[in-house]
């Protein structure tokens, strides 16, 4: 398969590819357009940046009518992962004149409800959907197709039980089409239970060598922050997104690396949507030259021109690891991933050489010493609680609000 041409899709979707230079489908838009359109349901595994959401979109707007109510819909784990797709299906959509709502929370949700009224797509997360069905706002009964984006991730996060509770407002007899980076238990619990015979297109995470460049440092945790430091004032093209595994670490490094006079922001779930917003746009614009995020805000970032992903924390799995490299190196682009690896993360490291199948060198740098500013461990009420939340998974925490009670 060479040319979108090729998947019997419409002349007006064929018009929108045009009209945004693309000609050619990735691997999973080639394997998966033609079962979506035969009305089949659909796995899919995929890793990120691979294209599905092209893979789905393209083809619901293709069986999609003008004017006859909600006909697709769409669950996200993230707002910022629910307004890209949204993006897409208004991007391709507008030979038919389609209309897309895209609802989530932190905002009014008054607007939502008249976007609703008016749309044949809907694109969001569970709760704001499940809120708006209880207020009788959204009516999903004649909606005929339903599709999970980033299954793993909303499973991870919780929403098995509100994703069901959506389905149950939803008709029996529907198409249902699921997209996942990697298939866990709780996936294959939806899929067994609610997926008809479905498709099944499982394309491995592969790296490309060739084209993705993988190191890591052997640096003990205290000069984790110089050297990151020394690493941006070497890097001499692109954007980095710099992975930690708490909020309260993200807020930390893009004071560290401001003072450093490097720009820099960081993105945690403890933002609002407009400053979330603000930071991802001044990212994908390079306003700011490096962006550092956990695993849950990341989720939704989808920006070309990232050439660097720097694991500054290591994550517990390949398949996350996997997630977090794959938004660099896409598109035929090459791109560097890094590893600040300390005395804690040896056994993190083997496991995730074992998933990966691919070499990850390790490199040896010199690097001047920066001044690290003291980190507080107890601030005003909101800075406690969200410190909670980054700690309430490690042992450690009792341990350390103890410490500082005995310091006051």
């Amino acid at each position: 398969m060479e040319l979108f041409s090729e998947l019997e899709l419409s002349k007006n979707i064929l018009s929108d590819l045009e009209s945004n230079k693309l000609a050619k489908p990735t691997l999973v838009q080639e394997k998966t357009i033609p079962f979506v359109l035969k009305g089949r349901d659909v796995l899919v595994q995929s890793e990120t940046g691979s294209g599905k959401t092209l893979g789905f979109a393209l083809p619901s707007i293709q069986m999609i009518k003008r004017g006859e109510g909600i006909q697709t819909l769409v669950i996200a784990p993230t707002r910022e992962l629910a307004k890209q797709v949204a993006q897409e299906y208004e991007k391709f959509s507008k030979s038919k004149d389609l209309k897309t709502a895209v609802v989530y929370g932190g905002v009014s949700i008054n607007n939502q409800i008249n976007d609703i009224k008016k749309s044949e797509i809907i694109v969001g997360t569970p709760g704001r959907l499940l809120d708006l069905i209880q207020r009788n706002a959204l009516n999903l009964t004649c909606c005929p197709l339903l599709i999970i984006d980033e299954a793993d991730k909303l499973m991870e996060m919780g929403f098995i039980e509100d994703i069901e509770k959506i389905m149950n407002h939803m008709p029996k007899k529907r198409q249902t089409l699921m997209f996942s980076a990697t298939i866990n238990s709780q996936v294959n619990r939806i899929v067994e239970k609610y997926l008809n015979n479905p498709a099944k297109i499982i394309l491995e995470n592969i790296i490309k060598s060739s084209v993705l460049k993988q190191f890591y440092y052997d640096v003990p945790s205290k000069d984790k922050a110089s050297l990151l430091v020394h690493l941006l004032n070497k890097k001499k093209r692109g954007l980095a997104l710099i992975f930690s595994n708490t909020k309260h670490q993200t807020r930390f490094l893009a004071k560290v690396l401001q003072k450093n006079k490097i720009r820099a922001d960081c993105i945690n779930g403890d933002m609002s949507q407009n400053a979330r917003e603000k930071v991802l746009y001044n990212f994908s614009v390079g306003k700011i030259d490096a962006l550092i995020a956990t695993d849950v805000a990341a989720r939704g970032i989808h920006v070309d021109d990232i050439t660097h992903v720097i694991n500054y924390d290591l994550p517990n799995d390949a398949e996350t690891y996997l997630h977090r490299v794959g938004r660099t190196a896409r598109n035929g682009k090459t791109g560097t991933a890094i590893i600040l690896l300390s005395e804690r993360d040896y056994v993190k490291l083997d496991a995730i050489k074992r998933g990966v199948k691919e070499k990850i060198e390790k490199l040896q740098e010199s690097f001047e010493k920066i001044a690290i500013p003291f980190q507080k461990r107890i601030g005003n009420a909101r800075n406690f609680s969200s410190r909670r939340d980054d700690f309430n998974s490690r042992s450690g925490f009792r341990h350390k609000r103890n410490i500082g009670r005995r310091r006051r």
